[in-house]
């Protein structure tokens, strides 16, 4: 399970949603929305593809648990066990995407702005 929802979980986290070039080349405007939009396509269809595998993960999680058979002296598991199972893990994905926002975000922020602790000369 840790390779299909946690790894998963963390390849969403360190998603970079904006592509900031790298080099010192100008672009316009509309090339720059360009190169967003192409981005974005392909970053969208990574993160679609991630969270369906994390969500048929969960799922098989909760079907392996459910038909576990357990000591007739040990009592079953609740579907409110259950549904917090499947909360937490919609939870840990918006936190993944929420951190992953928040990054992308950052890194716009230091390319735009630079550096905070650059020392002046």
């Amino acid at each position: 399970m840790e390779n299909r929802i946690e790894n998963n979980l963390k390849s969403l986290s360190k998603t970079v949603l904006v592509n900031l070039p790298v080099d010192d080349k100008t672009y316009t405007l509309d090339e720059f929305v360009e190169m967003q939009e192409e981005w974005i396509d392909v970053e969208s269809k990574k993160l679609r593809s991630k969270n369906f595998e994390v969500e048929g993960a969960v799922n098989d999680l909760i079907q392996t648990i459910c038909s576990y058979q357990l000591d007739q002296h040990v009592e079953p598991i609740s579907a409110e066990e259950i549904q917090k199972l499947s909360k937490y893990y919609n939870w840990s994905m918006y936190q993944a995407l929420l951190f992953a926002t928040k990054y992308s975000l950052n890194q716009m922020k230091e390319r735009i702005c630079g550096r905070r602790n650059d020392p002046k000369m």
